[in-house]
């Protein structure tokens, strides 16, 4: 989103509650990093950590109002549904409010009925990174703008890098699957699937790549322990952007196979736009993704009892290789891309909010 923004025209802030990974990144957006001390959420938060939220929430908003005021921020941007910082921010600031919403709330109808209240109430806009997640909010409110992959870095062109790279044959077909490793995205699923699609290709490999989820340690742990029994499979833990780029170039069939319908589904867009097709859950996301792509470039797999799934799983896996037949750094990289998604208008957004209050003297944020 940021990089969307003409830099002689934003000047951008991007608060934090402790050192960013991607501060490299945001640096080279051009962007300005502030680092305030603020706590996650979750349903799954004990009573304790919940105590320690509230008590903390008023010190962090205070110091986020402060630092708004001292730098005459024109528009305040959230960057999560469950972030229940900015809305009060904004108020307490005078300032217009986008709060982009990138979740879609299963855990909890309580949690959902909290944050469509809190959007309708202070949000001037809500940014929903898909229809699916617009869905669940109220409309009057809400515009939807998907995240677009960069087409200078996804790209077919980079097949054979990844394999080249990690010793992995040129010819043999490559399954992947690319996301955070969190007990919903159904890389579980995956792994029980796995045996199945090597009775019908043998010779097919798999590769894992996603990040630490915090508190989900033990989980990634034994999902490694896991893939480790299997045979050619891949674990990769965390690559960075470049190397996702790499990786689903090299691919012969994208797997996301979330058990939760999938707010957006960025890694499918980034496989369509790289020229490889795709199984995905036919919920959220992936089916707006989907069915916005080129004919047969993925494949839904209705979500449903482990057994069912898991069947529904390998076939559709198993179907998309076949399909591929055979694969070669030559044919991958003349393939088509799969997905041509125009970027949003983030900064028109923008721009529309901010005519909605009085900027201060000076400010261009």
């Amino acid at each position: 989103m940021l990089r969307s923004l003409p830099s002689d025209e934003f000047d951008c802030h991007v608060v934090v509650p402790g050192e960013p990974p991607l501060r490299a990144e945001l640096e080279a957006a051009g962007v300005t990093i502030h680092i305030v001390p603020m706590r996650r959420i979750s349903t799954s938060h004990r009573f304790g950590t919940w105590l320690a939220y509230l008590g903390g929430w008023p010190f962090a908003v205070t110091r986020l109002t402060h630092l708004v005021r001292h730098l005459k921020i024109d528009v305040v941007h959230t960057n999560s549904l469950h972030s229940w910082y900015g809305w009060a921010v904004a108020r307490f600031a005078r300032k217009p409010h986008v709060w982009h919403a990138r979740e879609i709330v299963v855990q909890s109808g309580a949690a959902l009925r909290l944050e469509r209240f809190l959007a309708r109430r202070y949000a001037t806009r809500v940014v929903c990174g898909s229809q699916a997640i617009a869905d669940q909010l109220d409309p009057r409110n809400t515009v939807v703008i998907y995240d677009s992959p960069d087409p200078n870095l996804f790209s077919p062109s980079r097949a054979g890098r990844f394999r080249t790279g990690h010793g992995i044959a040129d010819d043999v077909l490559l399954a992947g699957a690319v996301g955070r490793l969190d007990t919903w995205k159904g890389l579980d699923v995956l792994l029980d699937a796995w045996p199945r699609v090597k009775e019908a290709h043998q010779h097919a490999h798999l590769v894992i790549a996603g990040a630490l989820v915090q508190g989900k340690e033990r989980y990634a742990a034994e999902l490694e322990t896991a893939a480790g029994t299997l045979p050619d499979v891949h674990w990769l833990g965390e690559i960075d952007e470049t190397a996702v780029a790499d990786l689903f170039a090299d691919l012969d069939v994208l797997v996301a196979p979330s058990t939760e319908p999938e707010p957006y589904g960025l890694s499918v867009a980034e496989a369509l736009v790289s020229g490889t097709p795709v199984v995905a859950t036919d919920a959220g996301g992936p089916r707006e993704i989907i069915a916005a792509a080129s004919a047969d470039a993925g494949r839904l797999v209705p979500m449903g009892d482990a057994p069912l799934f898991v069947e529904a799983l390998t076939a559709a896996i198993v179907a998309t290789l076949d399909g591929a037949r055979s694969t070669s750094a030559t044919a991958r990289a003349a393939r088509p891309r799969l997905l041509d998604l125009e970027p949003g208008d983030m900064a028109g957004v923008l721009r529309d909010v901010a005519r909605q209050a009085p900027p201060e003297p000076g400010a261009t944020k």
